[in-house]
C-alpha cells in the first residue's frame, strides 16, 4: 500500500534532478492531457528497477516522486499510470513483490506535486472480515478518478490461514469472506490528512494474475 508520508515535489528543484543524471535507460508511461507534463520510469539499466519522474514539457526538467517498482525489473510491464482529465492528479499502480501491487495518487498544489496519503481504509475491511490486525493487500489497484476530487482503488485483502482459523471461532456474528472491494475516497490540497474515505463496498474480482 501507500506510504503515509506525504512528499511535497517543489518545481522550482527541478533543475536539481535532470533526467540524464537519473537513469541511462527510461520510458514515457503517458503524458497529462493538458500536455504540460509527461510521467516518465527510468533506472539505471534494464536490469534495475525504475523510478518514476515528473517532467515537466515546457522546461524539460524533471522532479523524482516517491514511487519505484518494486519487483521485477525496468523491462517487465508492471508499471500503469493514470492522469486525471484536468491533468492536475495522476496515479500510479507498480507490482510490489511477486503477489502484491499498490497505488500512488499525486496530486498538483499549486507548484509543488504533493502524494496522497491514504487513510486505514484497509482495517476497515480486516474488521469486517473478523480481524483487526494482521492481513494482507495483495493487490491494490486504481479504479479511475471521479468528480469532485474523488478516485476509486479496488483492493483485495486476504487472511493468511491462522486468522482464518480465528475468524472460523466468532460465534456472536458472523464476519464476512468477501475478498474484492471497491474504495472511494476524496483528496484535498493544503491540509493534514489529506486524503479521506468516502465509501467502501464489495466489488466482484478484479485482482491480477498474481503468477503474471
Amino acid at each position: 500500500m501507500s506510504g503515509v508520508m506525504t512528499f511535497k515535489l517543489l518545481c522550482i528543484s527541478l533543475v536539481l534532478f535532470p533526467l540524464g543524471v537519473v537513469a541511462d535507460v527510461s520510458r514515457s508511461l503517458g503524458k497529462s492531457p493538458d500536455n504540460k507534463f509527461e510521467l516518465v520510469l527510468s533506472a539505471p539499466s534494464n536490469k534495475d528497477l525504475g523510478m518514476v519522474l515528473i517532467r515537466d514539457l515546457k522546461s524539460g526538467q524533471t522532479t523524482p516522486t516517491d514511487t519505484w517498482q518494486g519487483y521485477g525489473s525496468f523491462e517487465t510491464e508492471d508499471v500503469e499510470a493514470t492522469w486525471k482529465k484536468t491533468g492536475d492528479a495522476f496515479a500510479v499502480t507498480v507490482r510490489g513483490t511477486k503477489r502484491t501491487w499498490n497505488t500512488d495518487v499525486y496530486v498538483l498544489d499549486d507548484k509543488a506535486w504533493e502524494k496522497l496519503e491514504f487513510p486505514p481504509y484497509v482495517a476497515n475491511i480486516l474488521g469486517r472480515q473478523g480481524m483487526f490486525r494482521g492481513g494482507r493487500t495483495l493487490h491494490e489497484g486504481f479504479g479511475g478518478f471521479l468528480e469532485k476530487d474523488q478516485f476509486v482503488l479496488f483492493s483485495h485483502v486476504e487472511p493468511d490461514w491462522q486468522q482464518k482459523e480465528k475468524t472460523a471461532q466468532i460465534k456472536d456474528w458472523k464476519p464476512t469472506t468477501q475478498t474484492e472491494w471497491k474504495v472511494t475516497l476524496e483528496f484535498y490540497r493544503r491540509v493534514s490528512p489529506n486524503c479521506t474515505i468516502v465509501d467502501i463496498e464489495s466489488a466482484p474480482d478484479t485482482s491480477k494474475n498474481s503468477e503474471k
